[in-house]
């Protein structure tokens, strides 16, 4: 079973993302050693995590050698990536196995296209390799696939200055021309999935529960992360 894993943010700075991110009281954690660094992650106790993710355009340029190693979803979904502008990029979906072999067959099966495996490792910040797989679906719009992190990289507790606590939903718009298939990769089951009919399948907005006061959307990089109505935030608004 497919459920939300992460959000990902493209950023035309990484390190400008993380100064910015935890001005705005998040605690933020560098995806290998800050100096070489090109992502970095905003982890929650529970739930779905955010990724933000710095790629140059000239990426872009080896959408052909990566979709003629992994197939064409493959190259498709990498110049997706690099594309430009900031803001929501993509949703990842996740399974609790570390090997995506099965998860690509019944993909297959439900008529989905799908890349191969794309096996993938990153060196933490403390030196510790961590590796997984991903599956990348056709079109490129639709949310990818996967693995479970290979060791676990979940902290076991995550606090955040400005009372954030955890993601409440993910509000995910999708075509019509996508449903079927966007069905067949999760459906609306997901606890922090909110489907909504849109022109363009893609991320609309990210609420996240605690938070205690609005956060500027000036050091947001293009991300529309918001309060949840339970959220304190909100009530001081309605309040005001």
């Amino acid at each position: 079973m497919l459920t939300c894993s992460h959000v990902l943010c493209k950023v035309d700075s990484i390190a400008d993302a993380v100064r910015d991110f935890e001005d705005l009281g998040f605690t933020m954690e560098w995806g290998s050693d800050p100096d070489r660094a090109h992502n970095a992650l905003l982890w929650f106790t529970d739930g779905p995590f955010i990724e933000f993710f710095e790629l140059p355009r000239a990426v872009a340029l080896l959408r052909w050698p990566f979709a003629a190693a992994y197939g064409g979803p493959a190259g498709e979904r990498l110049a997706r990536w690099a594309g430009p502008g900031e803001g929501w990029r993509d949703l990842a979906l996740e399974t609790e196995s570390t090997d995506l072999t099965e998860a690509r067959a019944a993909l297959l099966a439900a008529g989905v296209p799908v890349s191969r495996l794309i096996r993938g490792k990153r060196t933490r910040p403390d030196g510790a390799p961590v590796r997984y797989q991903f599956l990348a679906p056709r079109p490129a719009s639709l949310p990818f696939v996967v693995s479970a992190y290979d060791p676990p990289q979940r902290p076991a507790q995550v606090t955040h200055a400005n009372g954030a606590k955890g993601i409440a939903r993910v509000r995910m718009g999708v075509a019509d021309a996508d449903r079927s298939s966007f069905d067949a990769l999760i459906g609306d089951h997901d606890r922090w999935l909110t489907v909504e009919p849109a022109a363009r399948t893609g991320v609309l907005a990210v609420e996240l529960d605690g938070l205690e006061s609005e956060l500027d959307t000036d050091k947001l990089h293009g991300g529309a992360l918001i309060a949840s109505p339970a959220s304190p935030a909100s009530a001081t608004r309605e309040e005001a």
